[in-house]
């Protein structure tokens, strides 16, 4: 599939992250692969079709001489090595070396202070400094050189770091094929005119012949900016917009997990043994339920506000003390911006406060937990929790949801608070956990009302729909968790990568045949 879209011509993927890291272990470099659904599947693209993939360099020995000394090295590792028949071809990675400056003012700042609480519809965490805006336009145009060194036929730009590069490649590539996939939610006119750079932006990403997001109502957001902000496009009935003489095509498909690795992984030994690990270490009752939250401390994740709802549950349902414990798996991000701090030292306040409140000489109500985990460790958390709770205040997708549900097929931990609910001996292998899923998220399109939707914001029903997913019966748990996991396994990841597929050899294949 891989081969037939892209054919014979030349594909450069461009992402902020890389998928392989070079640090340093006692002197000497070592290479690491960042975890991550994405990266892998792109991983597997760009080693198939024997492309470049251009990424910032971000580990310390990315460009040791013995590694790569121009920044550009063979992957997968081994692959220049290799002389078997049947080998991948592998790709080039095409290191971009940011300076220190332009790493705090590009993406620390103008990506993570500016473009990413925009597109999340959050204004107090908006911060513009003076030397954001520049910054970005220069890292930008850095990944842009990247590219047009590769001489591609076929570029595929990631997500929101990477605005400006399109339209700068198109002034150096105006035949190439140019496509963006923009992994956030985009935001309404009204809330993108708070970016001072807003114009600029939008010109930068119609450089592209197509840019897609998850939700068509993200694209129909897009669509309905460049109307308002830039007066020489035209914006048509098909989606398609009309600028600088060219076609931009908008579309949207939903990201999705590799579902069968994140089953075979909450099936594995180490999955088991983590959650061994995680029982003995928090002494939690095989008795009570688990109720889950994972994620990257950030704002938009909405994990202060699933806390007041456990808050609120206890303080309203004193019957449900000692009844469960809630586990966060918490993963620290982007600690050099100053709301992301805050935001990590209140999660930890409120984890305590909710324990200093509620809990009692043999029952912790939460326990926190920050270890690094591999996709392995992070399935046993997934396969061992009652409920789990996405509470993201705005999200693009959201693949913790998805995760969640892949990894389910698995035993229900307390067979006594099972059958004093009524729900009578459970099968270790037939009763799933429920998932409470943000109203916006882009997940929940696919995933409610099999899902349990709630309004974070709304403290007292929020409470009220953790209390049902913790009552719910065998019956209805299992037929909620067949219809997610269709859900999930109809939108996987090859799903999403099939229609990125298309978009990229769109030109191709709408060529005429050549009649010589």
């Amino acid at each position: 599939m891989i081969d037939d879209a892209s054919g014979d011509r030349s594909l450069v993927v461009v992402s902020n992250r890389e998928p392989y890291v070079h640090e340093y272990a006692d002197g000497e470099p070592t290479v690491e692969r960042p975890a991550g659904g994405l990266v892998s599947a792109l991983d597997g693209v760009v080693t198939e079709t024997g492309g470049t993939w251009v990424a910032w360099g971000s580990g310390d020995a990315d460009f040791d001489p013995a590694v790569a000394p121009d920044g550009e090295i063979e992957l997968p590792p081994g692959a220049a090595d290799s002389t078997a028949a049947d080998d991948p071809p592998g790709y080039t990675l095409s290191r971009v070396d940011l300076p220190r400056r332009l790493v705090e003012n590009y993406y620390y700042g103008y990506s993570n202070q500016v473009l990413w609480p925009i597109c999340h519809l959050e204004a107090d965490p908006v911060t513009v400094d003076p030397e954001f805006a520049p910054a970005y336009r220069e890292a930008n145009r850095l990944f842009a050189d990247h590219v047009v060194a590769a001489d591609p036929d076929v570029v595929w730009f990631q997500d929101y770091h990477l605005a400006l590069a399109p339209g700068y490649v198109r002034e150096e590539r105006p035949d190439a094929r140019l496509v963006q996939f923009w992994h956030v939610p985009w935001p309404t006119p009204e809330f993108f005119e708070i970016c001072p750079q807003a114009v600029e932006l939008l010109r930068g990403l119609l450089g592209n012949d197509a840019v897609g997001f998850h939700l068509e109502r993200y694209a129909a957001n897009f669509r309905d900016c460049v109307a308002q902000f830039v007066p020489d496009a035209a914006v048509m009935e098909s989606g398609e917009v009309r600028y600088d003489g060219r076609t931009v095509e908008t579309y949207a498909s939903p990201i999705g997990v590799d579902a069968d690795r994140v089953a075979e992984n909450a099936r594995s030994d180490a999955a088991r043994h983590y959650w061994d690990r995680v029982v003995d270490r928090y002494d939690l009752d095989p008795n009570r339920s688990v109720v889950l939250g994972v994620d990257r401390l950030d704002y938009t994740k909405g994990i202060v506000e699933r806390l007041d709802a456990l808050a609120h549950l206890l303080e309203t349902n004193p019957d449900l003390a000692g009844e469960f414990t809630y586990v966060q798996k918490g993963t620290r991000t982007r600690e050099g911006i100053p709301a992301y701090r805050r935001y990590y030292d209140e999660v930890r306040d409120r984890i305590a406060e909710l324990d200093r409140v509620h809990g009692t000489a043999d029952w912790t109500p939460a326990v926190y937990i920050e270890d690094d985990v591999d996709d392995r460790e992070l399935a046993g958390l997934y396969r061992n929790a009652d409920v789990a709770v996405v509470s993201s205040r705005r999200d693009g997708m959201n693949l913790v949801a998805k995760e969640f549900v892949a990894a389910q097929g698995r035993p229900f931990p307390n067979a006594g608070l099972a059958q004093a609910r009524g729900l009578g001996t459970p099968t270790r292998d037939r009763v799933p956990g429920a998932l409470v899923l943000s109203q916006f998220v882009g997940a929940a399109e696919s995933l409610c009302p099999a899902a349990l939707s709630v309004n974070p914001y709304d403290v007292s029903t929020f409470a009220g729909t953790i209390r049902e997913a913790l009552a719910m019966g065998e019956n209805e748990r299992r037929d909620r968790m067949d219809s997610l996991r269709s859900s999930v396994r109809e939108a996987d990841i090859d799903a999403w990568l099939a229609t990125q597929l298309d978009v990229l050899a769109a030109d191709e294949r709408a060529a005429p045949a050549n009649d010589d």
